[in-house]
């Protein structure tokens, strides 16, 4: 019996050591594999004309607010919306992107090239009296860099 108690030691113990490498190697890939696929979001707060580095080869430009917006006092037959044109550049070129909450045909929301943009904020967040000034505006947008396709 004693001989059978060691025969079993001198072969479980290294299977044990060999099952937790393989565990250990598996979390390990997995964990990498994980990270390198995991979206990062950045926000960014643009003004008219501001551009923003946002990979080593993609700037986003805001171009310029396209405000239609009924303003306060006014009598309008439509409510209006607001829209924000950004310009995405690269070595490729220059890809227009139109974000807008309330816009036919817009989105809040776009993906380009496995980055996704999405309006967040915007101010002024109300439209201007009737007869001020045109408003400094400003617009917050989260940029999402996702995973590259498997």
């Amino acid at each position: 019996m004693h001989y059978l108690h060691q025969s079993y030691r001198t072969w479980l113990f290294p299977l044990f050591i060999a099952c937790l490498a393989m565990l250990a190697g598996c979390g390990a890939a997995g964990s990498a594999g994980d990270a390198e696929n995991t979206p990062r979001s950045v926000t960014y707060v643009l003004s008219p004309g501001e551009q923003v580095a946002i990979t080593a080869t993609d700037t986003l430009k805001l171009e310029r607010v396209n405000d239609s917006r009924c303003r306060k006092g006014a009598v309008c037959v439509w409510k209006g919306y607001v829209s924000y044109s950004f310009s995405l550049l690269n070595s490729a070129g220059a890809t227009d992107i139109v974000l807008s909450e309330s816009m036919p045909g817009a989105a809040s929301s776009v993906t380009i090239n496995h980055l996704t943009f999405t309006l967040l904020d915007v101010d002024p967040a109300t439209p201007p009296a009737l007869n001020a000034a045109e408003p400094t505006y400003r617009v917050k947008v989260k940029i999402t860099q996702g995973a590259l396709p498997r």
